[in-house]
C-alpha cells in the first residue's frame, strides 16, 4: 500500500572521505594515427599552400611592425573541425612557437587561432616548420588557412546609434595576456586618438579582468581610418544600446499588502532596474537605494512592476508560485527613461558594477529584468555576458537574468534565441511560460510563452536554465494582445503585462527565500544547484526532451520548503566541494538503499543527479569561454579490486570491476512510460548525453524500471555496489596559462543526488542515513533557520 508522508526531513550535506575517495589522474592517451593527418603529396601541397598564404600576409605584418614598433601584430590560423580537440591543440600551437614560447593568445568564433607576432624573424621560424612538413605533419594537416588579422570594423552608418550628433563606437583591443604589453598597447591607442577633432575617447569600462571596452564617439565614420590599421585593434563596432518595452493593461483588483513584521526575517532582493516608486504597498519593504540616473531622467514603471512581483506575486495571482509573501527590496536604479535618454552597454555594465560593489555584503540575490534586443551568437559569448560574469565573481553574488522577449510571433515566425547578456554563465537565466490561456492565446498553460526567447546558448550550453509564469499572448491583425500577469503601476494602481521581465522576479524571490532559510554561508553555486535540481516541467507538457531543454531549460523551480525537505521515501544528498587538476573523486561506497531491491532481485528507484560547477572562464576564447568542466558518472559495479601501482600508468591502488555509468540514455527503453510512471516521465525524466561538453549545468533524471531487460540483468541485479565518480577537465589554453602564471587549476562544484521510491513504500531517507554512518561518511542535515514553517503533506 502506498503511504503519504510528511515532507519535513532536511536534505543532507555529505563530505567525501579524504583518504578513501580522492584519486590521482592516471596517464594514458591514444597514440592511434588520426585519419585526417595528411601524407605524401597531400601533405606537401597543404604545406605549400600555407607557405604561400604566409608570404601574402608577410607584407601586412612587416608594415604594422614598423609603424607600431612596440605592439605585436596578429595572424590567424583556421583549424579544421576534426582537430579542435584539446589533445591536438598543443601540437598545432607548436607550429607557431618562437624560442619555445606559446604565441597563441585567443580563439575566434570562426575556429581560428590568434597568434601573436612580435618580430619579422618569427615569420621565418614558421616558414622553416612549414618547409619541414613531414616533421610537422599533424599541425600542418590541422591548419587549413593562415592570414594576417584584419580588425572587424563596421562602417555602415545605419547600424550606429547617434548621441548628441555623434556615432557611439565600441572599441576592443587584443589581450596579449601580458600586463606590461597590454598597458603599452592601450597607451599607444589613446595617443592615436588624442588631438584629433573628429574622434574622442569618452570612457573605458572594465567588463572583466581580461576585457576592457573603450567607448569612442566620432562625428564621421571616415575618422575610423585613423585607428583601423592599429596592430592591437581587435574590433570597432556599434555600441549596443538598451531598450525596455512595456505594454499597459489596466486592471482593477482588491489585494491586501501587509507591512513587514518586525519579528520576522524576510528575503532580500536587489532590483537592477529603472527604479521603484515609493507607493504605499512597497515603501515599507524598500531597505535601501542607489541611483546611477539623474531623477529627471527616471521612469520607475518597469522597476515598480518587477518589484511588485518579487514581493507579492503570489498574492496578486492568488496562487502559490514562489511561496514568498513579502520581500525586502533594494532599489538599484541603473537604467534611465529610454524615452528621454539612451544607455550604452558600457554604461550599464559600469552602473551594475558600481551598485553591486557597494552593497555586495548585504545584498546577495540581484534581479535583472533588463537586456539587449540583439540575440546571442552561436559560437561567441557576448561581452555583456562576460561583464556580468565578472561582476558576480568579483563580488560573490548571484544575478537572476531575463532571457529576453521576441516579437516574431506577431508575424508567425519562429521565436529568436536568447538575448545577449542572457548568455551569462554565472547567472541563472529565466524564460517565461503561460499562466493561463484565454480565447485566441497562442500558448497552452505551462507551455513556453509566445514571446519568450529560447536556447541553447553559445556552445550549446543550457540557457535559459529555468522558467516561470510571465504571461501569454494572442495576435489580432499582426498586433500582440497580451494576457498578462499583475503588478503595480508607479501610482499604486494595478495593471497587467507580459514578458520574461516578469517571470524572472519569481525565480529571484525563490532564490532569495532559499538564502533566507539557509543558515549556511551564502553560496551561489549551491543556490543554483538546488533550484535546478528542484525544477520540473508541469504536467501535460508533451515536448521532446531536447525541445523542453531549449525552450524551458530544466523547468519551473520548486518553492524553498519543497527544495530543502524530503519525504521518508526519498533522500537528497548534496556534495559541495572542489577538485584540483590531476585529481578525481571516486566514491565506491555510495549509499544506495537495499530496500529498493524488488521481488525479482533488481534495484529499483528514480534517480536525479544535478551537476553545477563554476568553470574557469577566459575572455577572448570565443566558443571555448568555459575553460574547464566537471564530468560525473553514477552507477553500479561488481566488486572492488587492488591494482598494481608499480606500473607506470597506475597511481591508484583501489579500483573497481564491472562498472557501468547508468546516466546514459542508451540503456533505457524508448517506449512510453507505463501509466504509474507517467508523471515522472513528463515532469522530470531527462536523458541528455552531455559527454565531454563543457556545460556548467547538467541534470540527469532516470527511472531504473525503464532499463531494458538485458541491461537490468547486467547492471542492476543484486548484489551490486554503487559508485559516484567526479572528474575535472581543462582546455589546453588554461593549462598553459596556469603554467606561465604558476597557478594551480581548481574547480568548485556542487553535485546533488536524489534517490526516490516511486511506490512510496521504502524508508529511503532512514536507510541512506544508516548507510552513510556505516561507511564512515561525515554528513549532516543542511543548516536551516529555526523559524522555518515546514509544510506537511505533498
Amino acid at each position: 500500500m502506498t503511504m503519504e508522508f510528511n515532507k519535513n526531513l532536511p536534505i543532507k550535506i555529505v563530505q567525501k572521505r579524504k583518504e578513501l575517495d580522492e584519486r590521482q589522474t592516471e596517464g594514458g592517451g591514444d597514440d592511434t594515427p588520426r585519419k585526417w593527418v595528411l601524407e605524401g603529396d597531400e601533405l606537401r601541397i597543404r604545406s605549400e599552400e600555407l607557405l604561400e598564404e604566409l608570404k601574402v600576409a608577410e607584407t601586412t605584418i612587416e608594415t604594422r611592425l614598423k609603424k607600431y614598433e612596440s605592439i605585436p601584430t596578429i595572424i590567424k590560423a583556421k583549424v579544421i573541425e576534426d582537430a579542435l580537440a584539446k589533445s591536438h591543440r598543443k601540437e598545432i600551437a607548436q607550429l607557431f612557437h618562437s624560442k619555445g614560447l606559446e604565441k597563441t593568445i585567443g580563439f575566434s568564433e570562426e575556429q581560428e587561432l590568434y597568434i601573436r607576432i612580435d618580430t619579422a624573424n618569427e615569420i621565418s621560424e614558421i616558414n622553416k616548420k612549414l618547409v619541414s612538413f613531414e616533421r610537422n605533419a599533424k599541425a600542418i594537416s590541422a591548419v587549413k588557412e593562415i592570414q594576417a588579422y584584419d580588425p572587424v570594423v563596421i562602417r555602415d552608418e545605419a547600424q550606429y546609434f547617434k548621441k548628441d550628433g555623434k556615432y557611439v563606437l565600441k572599441v576592443k583591443l587584443f589581450n596579449y595576456h601580458n600586463y606590461q604589453l597590454n598597458i603599452t598597447t592601450e597607451e599607444v591607442f589613446k595617443k592615436l586618438i588624442q588631438g584629433n577633432e573628429h574622434i574622442k575617447l569618452e570612457k573605458e569600462v572594465r567588463y572583466s579582468e581580461n576585457l576592457k571596452v573603450f567607448e569612442v564617439t566620432t562625428d564621421t565614420l571616415d575618422a575610423l581610418d585613423l585607428i583601423s590599421d592599429f596592430s592591437g585593434l581587435k574590433s570597432i563596432e556599434p555600441m549596443p544600446m538598451f531598450e525596455v518595452t512595456e505594454d499597459d493593461f489596466f486592471v482593477e483588483i482588491e489585494v491586501e499588502h501587509p507591512e513587514p513584521d518586525e519579528g520576522k526575517q524576510y528575503p532580500i532582493v536587489g532590483v537592477l532596474d529603472s527604479g521603484i516608486a515609493q507607493i504605499s504597498q512597497l515603501r515599507p519593504w524598500i531597505i535601501g537605494k542607489h541611483s546611477s540616473v539623474p531623477p529627471e531622467l527616471t521612469n520607475k514603471s518597469h522597476g515598480t512592476f518587477v518589484s511588485g512581483i518579487v514581493g507579492f506575486g503570489d498574492r496578486m495571482e492568488g496562487r502559490q508560485f514562489t511561496g514568498v509573501d513579502g520581500c525586502y527590496l533594494f532599489d538599484a536604479t541603473v537604467i534611465p527613461d529610454l524615452n528621454k535618454d539612451r544607455i550604452s552597454e558600457a554604461d550599464l555594465i559600469a552602473n551594475i558594477r558600481e551598485v553591486i560593489e557597494k552593497n555586495k555584503d548585504e545584498i546577495k540575490i540581484w534581479n535583472m529584468s533588463l537586456g539587449s534586443e540583439n540575440e546571442i551568437f552561436e559560437n561567441l559569448f557576448s561581452d555583456y555576458a562576460e561583464g556580468l560574469d565578472n561582476i558576480q565573481d568579483q563580488n560573490g553574488v548571484l544575478i537572476i537574468k531575463s532571457a529576453g522577449n521576441c516579437k516574431n510571433f506577431e508575424s508567425g515566425k519562429p521565436v529568436g534565441k536568447i538575448a545577449r547578456g542572457a548568455d551569462s554563465v554565472r547567472s541563472l537565466t529565466v524564460g517565461s511560460i503561460a499562466h493561463s490561456q484565454q480565447v485566441g492565446d497562442l500558448a497552452k498553460v505551462n507551455y513556453p510563452s509566445p514571446f519568450s526567447r529560447i536556447g541553447p546558448g553559445p556552445a550549446f550550453i543550457v540557457k535559459p536554465e529555468l522558467v516561470h509564469y510571465g504571461g501569454n499572448c494572442s495576435v489580432d491583425n499582426g498586433r500582440a494582445v497580451a494576457n498578462g500577469v499583475t503588478s503595480f503601476r508607479p501610482d499604486g494602481t494595478y495593471r497587467k503585462t507580459v514578458g520574461t521581465s516578469f517571470s524572472t522576479p519569481r525565480v529571484s524571490a525563490i532564490a532569495a527565500d532559499l538564502q533566507n532559510k539557509l543558515q549556511e554561508d551564502f553560496d551561489p553555486i549551491l543556490i543554483k544547484a538546488l533550484m535546478i535540481h528542484s525544477a520540473k516541467y508541469s504536467d501535460g507538457v508533451e515536448l521532446e526532451t531536447n525541445e523542453k531543454l531549449n525552450q524551458m531549460g530544466f523547468g519551473v523551480p520548486s518553492i524553498a520548503n519543497d527544495i530543502l525537505f524530503n519525504n521518508p521515501n526519498e533522500v537528497t544528498i548534496v556534495i559541495r566541494d572542489s577538485i584540483n587538476k590531476g585529481e578525481f573523486i571516486e566514491i565506491l561506497d555510495f549509499p544506495y538503499p537495499e530496500s529498493l531491491i524488488d521481488r525479482e532481485g533488481f534495484y529499483n528507484g528514480q534517480i536525479i543527479v544535478t551537476v553545477v560547477n563554476e568553470p574557469i572562464l577566459m575572455t577572448g576564447q570565443a566558443v571555448e569561454y568555459c575553460q574547464s568542466n566537471i564530468e560525473v558518472k553514477f552507477g553500479t559495479y561488481d566488486q572492488k579490486k587492488l591494482r598494481d601501482i608499480t606500473q607506470r600508468t597506475i597511481k591508484n591502488q583501489l579500483g573497481k570491476e564491472g562498472a557501468q555509468n547508468l546516466l546514459s540514455s542508451s540503456f533505457y527503453s524508448k517506449k512510453k512510460s507505463p501509466e504509474n510512471l507517467k508523471e515522472f516521465a513528463q515532469s522530470e525524466k531527462m536523458l541528455i548525453q552531455y559527454g565531454n561538453k563543457f556545460y556548467p549545468n547538467k541534470k540527469y533524471a532516470v527511472d531504473l524500471s525503464e532499463l531494458t531487460k538485458g541491461n537490468k540483468e547486467k547492471y542492476v541485479q543484486a548484489p551490486k555496489n554503487w559508485y559516484l565518480k567526479v572528474d575535472g577537465l581543462y582546455r589546453s589554453f588554461i593549462e598553459y596559462n596556469a603554467e606561465i602564471e604558476r597557478k594551480d587549476l581548481t574547480q568548485e562544484f556542487c553535485i546533488i543526488v536524489t534517490i526516490r521510491d516511486p511506490e512510496k513504500k521504502a524508508n529511503v531517507y532512514q536507510e541512506t542515513t544508516r548507510l552513510l554512518d556505516a561507511h564512515n561518511f561525515l554528513h549532516r542535515n543542511i543548516k536551516l533557520r529555526q523559524d522555518i514553517d515546514i509544510r506537511f503533506g505533498e
